[in-house]
């Protein structure tokens, strides 16, 4: 159990570079969304990269009620497909369409190999934008590797593509004993007024895995200002990151209400208690019959 969630998610604008950075830490998080949904090691990583993306797609958000959702479909991955969804103020829940993966979660130890086998090459993606009565924006997009893709290069075409920024993003996260150790997000806007110069150097340091490195070591805002040399940062926030569903027992009760009479009474004259799993967070809803029976 977790007493005391370390997530945060912290931004600051460095206006003589003209770039905004934010960093994540989803690692609490992404454990309990892994522990809900009993994932596996492979499964449990892919699900705490795309935790981390959410939290960076939460940084649109800018009122009470809003969401931002992720779905990735993979055609060619033994995954299937992950769902990821930020609510404002940074409550992060989500879910793999396969959560065990026995041909490559029995392996020694993760790599890019397995990913690749978990991911495919391909991926048909959405992100929704929405408040409390309707959507505000969609975004659907296509991607196809000819080596590999990640989850990382999801995230980083939506605010590439779609929001027409020049970001670069970097997803990590790493396992031990075949469980999540740490999930993190950077994300870096890298402003018009910036120069060319600075942005190659940047995506170099991107590319080349000096950023991943630092986000697999835990490094934080101060540390990637003085990696990319940025200067002194302006307006900094943190927020707290955390796991969070709106699921209810009362919500579920709403949703049984709508099955027709029939499947219900089946369900009564079974005599059993009936489980209810969100598929979002994985919780259980024990169902008894006297319940069932009040719905009628």
């Amino acid at each position: 159990m977790i007493l005391q969630s370390l997530d945060r998610i912290v931004s600051a604008n460095f206006p003589e570079a003209h770039v905004r950075l934010t960093v994540a830490n989803v690692t609490d998080t992404a454990r309990t969304l892994e522990r809900n949904h009993l994932c596996g090691p492979i499964a449990g990583l892919a699900q705490a990269e795309f935790v981390g993306g959410a939290a960076l797609l939460g940084t649109l958000l800018d009122a009470p009620g809003q969401t931002v959702s992720l779905r990735v479909r993979l055609p060619e991955g033994q995954l299937g497909g992950v769902t990821v969804e930020c609510a404002h103020g940074y409550g992060i829940r989500g879910y793999t369409r396969q959560k065990v993966l026995p041909d490559l979660d029995d392996a020694e130890a993760p790599d890019e190999t397995l990913f690749d086998r978990a991911f495919g090459r391909s991926a048909s993606c959405s992100v929704v934008r929405a408040d409390a009565h309707r959507v505000v924006s969609e975004a659907s997009f296509d991607l196809t590797f000819a080596d590999r893709l990640t989850a990382t290069d999801v995230v980083e075409e939506y605010f590439c593509s779609s929001l027409q920024q020049r970001a670069l993003v970097q997803l990590s996260a790493a396992s031990k004993l075949g469980y999540v150790e740490c999930a993190h997000a950077l994300l870096c806007d890298v402003q018009p007024e910036a120069s060319e110069a600075l942005y190659d150097r940047l995506e170099r340091l991107f590319d080349e895995g000096t950023v991943q490195d630092a986000l697999d070591a835990g490094a934080d805002l101060a540390v990637f200002a003085r990696l990319f040399g940025l200067g002194a940062p302006e307006g900094e926030t943190t927020h707290p990151v955390r796991f969070f569903c709106p699921c209810t027992s009362e919500r579920v009760l709403a949703m049984l209400r709508t099955l027709p009479r029939a499947e219900i009474l089946g369900m009564i004259e079974a005599g059993r208690p009936t489980d209810i799993f969100c598929h979002m967070c994985g919780k259980c809803y024990t169902i008894t019959p006297d319940q069932l029976r009040a719905l009628l």
